[in-house]
């Protein structure tokens, strides 16, 4: 009896053990809504804009490197100036920042100019740009600038060369090589007709720079009837004009047009009174208005035209101040060729104002265009294509001062003297 109680029991045990094996499962609970993602985390924030980079190439070596001085020190001022007055205001930081000018050595060379950009842009990482101080170099380094889209403000580079590249990304401020080659032509026009020149020669740089101030020289020969009697391009470094020096005599030349280096330009006058070469008028571009060119020639240098883009005497706002300042830290002596550079500051300055951003493209178009009020150039004008027409002056030195001829003034042209009667 006992052994069939247990029988069943275990029965009945086994059976339920089994049912609840078997049983459907609890049905599972509803999902809830996901959690919601984590915020991303803020970007961190970039390095705050505490200066303008503004980079130029200047000649600090080679044989332009006596303008390029000029150029570096107008280029320095401005900045310095600007600066002192508490920078620029930029809308888009929403203050003022100083300007911070990074240079870099064009060695009087084409291809170093466009290499002193690529490094600028590339490496330096400039905002904006500014060029040097002659024709070929500009022309090559803002080839550079056009090419990463960075706006380059170049001055003092012939408007009619310039313009013909067309640039998108570069402006100029400076006259035509047709418009400066007038002016001697001008000049020898309002003297007596009996003395004026009868037969000039003609020496340029045998490079784009010579050849389209050549150019000049030769329409404007026509239309003011003067005879050029010799057309000897020149190749630059130069060391020895005997040969040119003798065709001058042959084809009995008695002016010379020049377009060349100080170093140059030092160089041939030296020979030319070694030689004896009598000329009665001597009008240099580029190479002759440099305090070097005076330096280095003495009483040599008198009766000597150059050509001269500004003076401080011009009746625009700090004109006086900047040649001032020039006077202070050049022994006294003066310059005819730091308005424009200095000018060029200024200009890039207000345009980055009114443009309210460091973008090189907004600030281009402030300067295609536009124009700029109060500079040491007095009030400068772009046209549509980025260019900015100045006049041109003649002067002449005499006792290592800069005499106006041109426009003409009180004082009168006086025609050069024989070698043996100085």
């Amino acid at each position: 009896m006992k052994k069939l109680l247990f029988t069943l029991l275990a029965v009945i045990l086994i059976t339920g053990l089994l049912a609840s094996g078997c049983a459907e499962p609890e049905p599972a609970a509803e999902p809830g809504p996901a959690p919601a993602p984590a915020p991303a985390p803020e970007p961190a924030p970039g390095p705050e804009k505490t200066e303008i980079l503004v980079g130029a190439i200047v000649s600090m070596t080679g044989m332009n490197a006596m303008t390029g001085a000029d150029h570096r020190w107008a280029y320095e001022q401005a900045v310095a100036d600007i600066n002192a007055a508490g920078g620029v205001y930029v809308e888009e930081y929403g203050k003022k920042l100083p300007l911070k000018l990074v240079l870099a050595d064009d060695k009087s060379a084409a291809a170093d100019a466009a290499a002193a950009m690529e490094k600028l842009i590339k490496l330096e990482k400039i905002d904006l740009a500014m060029g040097t101080n002659i024709t070929p170099l500009n022309i090559a380094a803002a080839t550079v600038a056009e090419k990463y889209k960075v706006f380059m403000a170049c001055c003092v580079t012939w408007l009619d060369q310039f313009g013909e590249q067309n640039f998108q990304w570069a402006s100029d401020m400076f006259t035509s090589a047709p418009g400066a080659a007038e002016v001697p032509y001008q000049i020898l026009d309002i003297q007596s007709e009996a003395e004026r020149p009868k037969a000039i020669s003609l020496m340029m740089e045998d490079n784009p720079d010579g050849q389209g101030f050549g150019s000049g020289f030769k329409h404007f020969a026509e239309v003011y009837n003067y005879n050029i009697a010799l057309d000897e391009p020149y190749t630059p470094g130069t060391k020895d004009f005997s040969s040119s020096i003798l065709k001058m005599e042959a084809n009995n030349c008695d002016a010379l047009f020049w377009l060349g280096s100080p170093t140059d330009s030092i160089v041939m006058i030296r020979q030319m009174k070694e030689q004896q070469l009598n000329l009665k008028y001597i009008h240099g571009w580029k190479g002759f208005w440099p305090n070097e060119f005076v330096d280095g020639l003495g009483a040599d240098s008198d009766y000597i035209m150059h050509d001269g883009f500004w003076a401080e005497t011009l009746p625009y706002p700090g004109a006086k101040d900047v040649g001032q300042k020039y006077r202070d830290t050049h022994d006294g002596q003066d310059s005819v060729s730091i308005g424009i550079p200095y000018a060029n500051v200024q200009v890039l300055a207000q345009a980055i104002e009114k443009a309210g951003s460091l973008d090189s493209a907004k600030v281009r178009d402030e300067v295609f265009g536009g124009e700029f009020k109060g500079t040491v150039m007095g009030d400068v004008t772009y046209d549509d294509a980025g260019l900015a027409f100045t006049s041109m002056l003649g002067l002449q030195w005499m006792d290592g001062q800069r005499m106006p001829v041109w426009p003409q003034g009180d004082y009168k042209l006086k025609w050069v003297p024989s070698w043996d009667a100085r």
